[in-house]
């Protein structure tokens, strides 16, 4: 979108291209604009990661102060592992970290 390749010289029509052009400066003068649909990811909490959070009351608070990218972040975590014992692992790994307001990707953000 809003790009034009050419792959040789023999495939560029000037007089294409100033037509173009001059309708791309009409439509920004008219301020017609089209904008990318933006739909946000829903926030799906694994049944796993939803008990722990109902069974631990700081736990929870801990975790609904994260924002949305964050607990999204925690939420894939624990549901992209495929056996329960690894998802059991990993809800073990995370429990700490949420409590101490830790993302999960924050020690690679610091170097």
């Amino acid at each position: 979108m809003l790009q034009w390749r050419f792959f040789c010289l023999d495939e560029i029509d000037v007089n294409l291209i100033k037509i173009y052009a001059l309708e791309a400066m009409q439509n920004v003068d008219e301020g017609k604009e089209i904008k990318p649909s933006r739909t946000k990811k829903e926030l799906v909490i694994p049944e796993l990661l939803q008990k722990a959070l109902d069974t631990n009351a700081d736990f929870k608070n801990q975790f609904e102060t994260f924002t949305l990218s964050k607990k999204r972040e925690y939420a894939d975590y624990i549901s992209e592992a495929k056996r329960e014992a690894t998802k059991q692992k990993r809800l073990e790994k995370i429990i700490p970290m949420i409590l101490k307001k830790v993302g999960l990707h924050d020690t690679y953000k610091n170097c």
